[in-house]
């Protein structure tokens, strides 16, 4: 077995809790992130109004997320973001848009249990780690998550299938942070809480897996499981 020197993590379920599948606003938070859109466009000068946003950018948006299992890619905003400055006459930036529906989401996240002491348990053995990640929305918004949560401090690399054009199972992600580690990828462990999407990955990388247990049980089957990253230093004690 080849001698262990990097770590792909996934990011929800793994590092942070997202408080829904998705890792998108929903609910109260999804209502108080459109106002705050709203908001940052009345701000720049635009008319607005809340339930504008649903037929501007909302609606559009979620007809192509809903086939993002199809094309392997996350849906993008960009075109609608463009449909929703026209509409409304301002000249703001998607990304301004975008942090304003996603803060009071981001704000809601926390720190998985254990997670913060075991990324320090692993880079203390060396371990150079990287987050290889499928999310909806650009991933500098989940990397300021991290930041606040002071668990971006171990990590190396950041790869977000909405900015890499792909998404797990692909490998291109994994293969993406692995050249980035320099490291070959029998050298490696990829630990995601999804099989068919983490797992899957892993396979098809030649990357061996770990799966944090978790209702998504199906797809491949993982080299080893464990229940959270907190039994992960062990794991790798054990295997090295």
């Amino acid at each position: 077995m080849s001698k262990l020197e990097a770590l792909l993590l996934d990011m929800g379920g793994v590092l942070l809790e997202m408080g829904n599948p998705q890792g998108i606003p929903v609910g109260k938070l999804d209502f108080r992130g459109r106002e705050a859109m709203a908001q940052a466009i009345r701000d720049a000068g635009g008319r607005v109004a809340v339930n504008d946003l649903e037929d501007l950018l909302f609606a559009p948006w979620r007809r192509e997320y809903a086939r993002r299992y199809d094309t392997g890619r996350e849906a993008r905003f960009e075109p609608y973001l463009r449909q929703l400055r026209k509409a409304t006459g301002v000249s703001l930036r998607g990304s301004r848009l975008l942090a304003a529906w996603f803060g009071p989401y981001g704000e809601s996240l926390s720190p998985i249990a254990g997670a913060r002491a075991a990324l320090a348990a692993l880079s203390e053995r060396g371990l150079r780690m990287a987050v290889v990640s499928n999310v909806p929305l650009p991933g500098v918004l989940y990397r300021q998550a991290l930041r606040r949560h002071r668990l971006n401090r171990r990590l190396a690399s950041f790869h977000w299938s909405y900015d890499a054009g792909s998404r797990k199972p692909s490998p291109v992600m994994l293969r993406s942070a692995l050249e980035a580690l320099g490291v070959s990828a029998e050298r490696a462990l990829i630990v995601g809480d999804r099989r068919r999407s983490d797992v899957a990955a892993g396979r098809a990388a030649g990357v061996r897996t770990v799966w944090v247990r978790s209702s998504d049980g199906g797809g491949p089957r993982p080299d080893w499981e464990i229940s959270s990253l907190a039994e992960l230093p062990a794991l790798v004690e054990s295997i090295s």
